[in-house]
């Protein structure tokens, strides 16, 4: 039985995979024009300004490295729940919950009966219609050029105002409703015709499949890394390790859209931290790394700050970005031990380094898309972690014996000039001195 492995980044294949770059627009437009056809069919009309393609979905039944990539269910789901302004974070559940929870958001949205109201309460949607009033503005200005294409304009114009974007309020909410009325209670008819829909024949004719399989690679690390289950992490490792030894080209290389360069040497390094996560290189102390308390140096900014109910599309993949970014960065660094506090991997992680650094910092994760780049980052010595890193925020921000860096552009470099900084022999002893008492507590812990 085929399940889902990965999601794809349509903007990374058709920037990084493409044998011809210079005809990545016309991929863009046949990989479009595919789901919007999906999106006709089921819906009879679509959604203005949106074709849902952002991302593809990667099936596979555990026989194949890659299996089929398809249309991205999902992407839909997550965006549905976007414009119907419903929170959610991490896992969903298709299920008759959420089938009402967003039936009673479209009863809301039938209710709105002003454009502010309707920024307020689903601004998504909001946009949708100032955008489109733009569009059908745009279109009216090129009637005025000599040469024009009417069959194009008439086209737009058609579509556009079958949405109702340039007549009144009411005809706006009322064509709306019915949109999204349709998505809910039909929604699971896309995903049965997106099940029987394949991207690999266009894919093979029209793309290096040696990158392709280097990028599926790169989004099973990620998914790898992203999970404390070690069955699944046991798959992908499984499944990678199928690659290493495969038939295909391995000196390729490409740039995710989050900045990351993938290439062999990467992988090779990357999977080697995997099975490093599966043999259980982490410990476990007995008290909350750096617990709750507030960092006093963003209380002007956040107090200034409005506050929404939901990120825009924009901002969680943004944030998403950055975070598969960090997660990435520490788990390729050659940390000697990880440590984990009471909050486990919700809260500050510690990673021990061999010149005596420790660097604690949060994991991302993506159902709190803050994580990304939301807490600062500490440096302590091994010396002190076992008493400074029980010291909440306000105290470590002032102690003169801590280091602390934000996550901006450049924290990497910043990171990484400390970790791989040259150790003496007394920094590798005070080192191997507090992995032996972690991993001594963490027996004593286990035997209790």
């Amino acid at each position: 039985m085929e399940e889902k492995t990965v999601s794809l980044s349509l903007g990374t294949i058709l920037r990084e995979c493409s044998k011809d770059p210079n005809l990545s627009l016309d991929h863009f437009y046949y990989f479009s024009l595919q789901n919007r056809e999906n999106i006709h069919q089921i819906f009879k009309y679509k959604k203005f300004n949106e074709d849902f393609v952002g991302q593809l979905d990667c099936f596979n039944n555990g026989e194949y490295l890659i299996g089929m990539i398809r249309p991205s269910y999902d992407e839909f789901l997550n965006k549905l729940l976007l414009f119907l302004n419903i929170p959610h974070r991490g896992k969903i559940e298709d299920n008759d919950a959420l089938t009402e929870q967003m039936m009673h958001q479209v009863e809301r949205l039938k209710q709105v009966t002003s454009e502010q109201e309707l920024e307020i309460e689903f601004p998504i949607i909001y946009k949708d219609l100032i955008a489109g009033r733009r569009y059908i503005s745009d279109l009216q200005k090129m009637k005025q050029q000599e040469g024009y294409d009417e069959e194009h304009v008439a086209s737009g114009e058609h579509y556009y105002y079958g949405c109702a974007m340039k007549k009144s309020l009411p005809n706006f909410i009322a064509t709306q409703s019915e949109l999204y009325r349709r998505f809910v209670t039909k929604r699971k008819e896309l995903k049965e015709l997106q099940n029987t829909k394949s991207f690999n024949g266009y894919l093979a004719k029209h793309f290096d499949l040696d990158k392709l399989y280097m990028y599926v690679m790169h989004e099973y690390l990620v998914k790898a890394e992203s999970t404390k289950d070690k069955d699944e992490i046991k798959k992908y490792i499984a499944l990678i390790e199928q690659y290493m030894t495969s038939s295909r080209k391995k000196d390729v290389s490409l740039t995710t859209d989050s900045g990351i360069k993938v290439d062999y040497e990467m992988i090779q390094k990357r999977l080697k931290n995997l099975k490093r996560v599966v043999d259980d290189n982490s410990s476990m102390v007995d008290w909350i790394i750096i617990p709750e308390g507030r960092d006093y140096s963003r209380v002007k900014r956040e107090e200034h700050e409005p506050k929404t109910l939901l990120m825009d599309v924009e901002e969680m993949e943004r944030l998403h970005q950055k975070g598969i970014r960090k997660n990435t960065f520490y788990e390729t660094t050659p940390y000697v031990i990880k440590a984990l506090g009471l909050r486990k991997y919700h809260g500050y992680i510690a990673y021990v380094y061999e010149n005596g650094e420790v660097i604690l910092d949060r994991e991302y994760a993506p159902e709190t898309p803050k994580t990304a780049i939301g807490d600062a980052i500490y440096n302590l010595k091994v010396a002190d972690f076992e008493t400074l890193s029980k010291y909440d925020k306000q105290v470590l921000m002032k102690h003169p014996r801590v280091g602390r860096m934000n996550h901006t552009s450049t924290w990497e470099k910043r990171v990484s000039k400390v970790i791989y900084r040259k150790a003496t022999e007394e920094e590798k002893e005070e080192t191997k001195q507090l992995v032996k008492r972690l991993r001594e507590k963490q027996e004593i812990k286990k035997e209790s």
